[in-house]
């Protein structure tokens, strides 16, 4: 991140840190060698003149010029004698993965690229959600999310429940375990997904949505021009059918919670009646687990 995106970060209490292109020992190698060339180096207004080169004919101008240096560097000599030496081998920025501060930072105070963790990006995709800014004529866009959230602790709590939940929902649906919730986790972040990429800013901040609320794109033909926005509705859709279903026959739900007495594919379904002997004959009984057919006899 660089400029007002490190800015938000930063208002918001994720620091950025600097990226260091050389190790701090060679960087404090180069400092010696430089300190040791400039000592060495002769001081060229300490040397004489040579003999060829003219006398200067304003030898009073010079020495006025010389009698005001020195009094400023013994003025700045003065002021500095109570400071304590800076620190060369420190970096320039001492930041923490996350701090809380009321400092307000601006993009000048970040002009080179900093580096924050991935997860990160989801808090600055919230704060960008709930305090847009301005555009380019100095005109507010009006944002997509409470403007509440766009502050402190907010973003950040929001985008690591995210990310905790896309795993840890993710995980339980692999296994079966948990899965009416971990599928209405799932198609809760996909909902907030949509709005916040697709139908949020096509609703409120464009003028040309199709439908007033689905995003207009210059060519809606191309393979690509609704790809995001189909592949998370398709997650939507696959969470909601979970949510419907349930867990498989291979599912952890099945071991540990046995199936309501109403549930037609273990017990039967209970408007079908009574069945005669030769209907019971005719109906195989043995029915496998993976068999998912209404169980005609209750």
């Amino acid at each position: 991140v660089t400029g007002i995106d490190a800015a938000r970060l930063a208002n918001i209490g994720v620091m950025p840190t600097p990226i260091q292109t050389t190790p701090p020992e060679a960087q404090t190698d180069i400092q010696s060698e430089t300190q040791t060339e400039s000592e060495s180096k002769p001081d060229p207004i300490a040397e004489p003149a040579p003999a060829d080169e003219p006398i200067n004919p304003l030898p009073d101008l010079n020495e006025q010029a010389n009698e005001i240096i020195e009094a400023i560097e013994e003025q700045l000599d003065s002021e500095t004698a109570d400071t304590p030496d800076p620190v060369i081998n420190e970096p320039k920025f001492e930041f923490q993965s996350v701090q809380h501060s009321n400092t307000v930072y601006a993009a000048s105070d970040f002009p080179d690229e900093m580096e924050v963790k991935r997860v990160y990006s989801l808090a600055l995709m919230i704060a960008k959600a709930a305090a847009p800014g301005l555009t380019k004529d100095s005109q507010p866009i009006d944002p997509i999310l409470p403007s509440k959230l766009g502050y402190a602790p907010w973003p950040t709590a929001f985008a690591w429940a995210a990310a905790v939940t896309e795993i840890a929902a993710g995980v339980f649906l692999i296994l079966g375990f948990m899965t009416r919730v971990s599928a209405v986790s799932t198609l809760s972040i996909m909902l907030v997904a949509m709005w916040m990429t697709q139908f949020g800013p096509a609703a409120i901040q464009s003028t040309d949505a199709i439908l007033g609320f689905i995003p207009s794109k210059s060519d809606p033909w191309a393979p690509g021009a609704y790809s995001n926005l189909l592949w998370q509705l398709a997650l939507a859709a696959m969470s909601g059918a979970v949510f419907f279903l349930g867990s498989g026959a291979l599912g952890i739900d099945r071991i540990l919670f046995k199936p309501s007495h109403r549930d037609p594919y273990v017990h039967g379904d209970p408007k079908a009646g009574k069945t005669t002997k030769a209907s019971q004959q005719q109906t195989p009984q043995d029915r496998g687990e993976f068999d998912r057919t209404p169980n005609p006899t209750p």
